[in-house]
């Protein structure tokens, strides 16, 4: 079989979705598939292929930088950066399925692919554009949202099966009009298919750091932009800034990430330690240095993303507090595992309550790592995204 493969956006060395992609690419081509992969770059003769060897070729599209938050001159540039890619496809002969991640953009290959008789999968990562009306960039039902929604919607009836990460997500497209029958729900996986082990001892993130074992440490790792809402941490951070064993790590980088500090620094946060994005290779290290590990959401965000290093944070095993608030089936999956909450996105007293009560417990349960085991291994969710492109 050959699959089509596109990948509209620029690399990026700090996503959390890289090790994802490469899993994905490897599958196809160690399952005999050959794939193609047409691939936005800066630089024409200078790009990340993730995947060399194998049944694989590249297709690269030069595509400019352009900042997130400018919704008109991004637009123009995906759309662009997509009508290039849908004339690469004209050219291809014999190909069996198009693998795409979903956008407005997306639109002009998928009707191309459509044209060639080539089935359509489409992952979907996020929900455009709900999720910018949850981190404020535009209104929701305004004009820009119904104009990148009819295209969206064009995109989710052409396609032949749509890939979301969260069960959540799929009750959210299903409630737009989609087939629920065409609609699948594959969990983005962590590093490996076992629960990870790391004792303080030999933490090496702790290590680096000299952190304290006395320490209760509340961790945020990754992102810090306008849907992440790390803006909570903080709040319950001062809410307990007088409970001396009580640390709070914050690490990462993103738009939001001089607002953060700004709100530490006003607020006189001692508690509170900032520190810049990490390696991936210390990611198990610091999620199994967390006593809690918080991922929080903007007021609404479940429905349109959930973070990729989900499935990572659970398998180190450690309690793990979801501030998405009334968050569907979602909330409902929380509530089968010990020392996993669901608590409200809005509230710092619910959250600064929760860690107190967590701090202050001697014999605590948790058994994150069975719902990482669950629904986030590689092997089973790699097995289900090859089977969603052999039709």
């Amino acid at each position: 079989m050959k699959i089509v493969i596109l990948t509209p956006t620029l690399y990026d060395e700090k996503s959390p979705f890289n090790h994802l992609f490469k899993d994905i690419l490897q599958s196809f081509i160690d399952s005999g598939h050959e794939v193609i992969r047409i691939v936005a770059c800066e630089d024409i003769d200078n790009y990340v292929k993730l995947v060399e060897a194998g049944n694989i070729s590249y297709i690269p599209i030069k595509r400019k930088k352009v900042e997130k938050s400018n919704i008109i001159f991004r637009y123009i540039n995906d759309v662009l950066t997509n009508i290039r890619m849908a004339r690469k496809i004209k050219k291809i002969k014999n190909a069996d399925v198009l693998f795409e991640d979903v956008g407005y953009s997306s639109y002009w290959s998928v009707k191309v692919a459509k044209k060639k008789k080539l089935k359509v999968v489409s992952m979907l990562q996020d929900v455009w554009p709900d999720n910018a009306v949850s981190s404020g960039l535009i209104e929701e039902n305004g004009f820009i949202y119904k104009f990148f929604e009819s295209f969206q919607k064009k995109v989710y009836k052409k396609s032949d099966r749509i890939i979301c990460i969260s069960d959540t997500m799929k009750d959210f497209i299903v409630s737009k009009g989609v087939d629920e029958n065409k609609v699948q729900v594959i969990y983005n996986w962590g590093y490996g298919d076992s629960p990870i082990k790391i004792s303080f001892e030999e933490n090496v993130f702790a290590l680096q750091n000299n952190l304290s074992k006395e320490k209760f440490y509340v961790v945020y790792a990754g992102n810090i932009g306008r849907m992440q809402n790390v803006e909570l941490v903080v709040d319950s951070a001062e809410i307990l800034k007088d409970s001396k064993k009580i640390q709070f790590l914050i690490i990462g980088d993103g738009v939001n990430k001089e607002k953060i500090e700004l709100m530490v620094k006003e607020k006189h946060l001692e508690n509170v330690m900032l520190m810049p994005m990490q390696p991936s290779s210390l990611a198990e290290s610091i999620y199994s240095i967390a006593n809690i590990n918080v991922i929080p959401l903007v007021d609404g965000g479940i429905k349109t993303a959930l973070p990729s290093k989900t499935g990572v944070v659970l398998s180190c095993g450690r309690p793990v507090f979801f501030c998405f608030g009334e968050s569907g089936t979602f909330s409902e999956k929380v509530k089968k595992f010990d020392g996993v909450e669901s608590l409200s996105s809005t509230s710092a007293e619910e959250l600064a309550n929760k860690i107190l009560e967590y701090s202050n417990k001697e014999n605590l349960i948790c058994n994150s790592e069975k719902w990482f085991e669950e629904d986030f291994t590689r092997k089973d969710n790699i097995l289900k995204y090859l089977k969603s492109v052999e039709f």
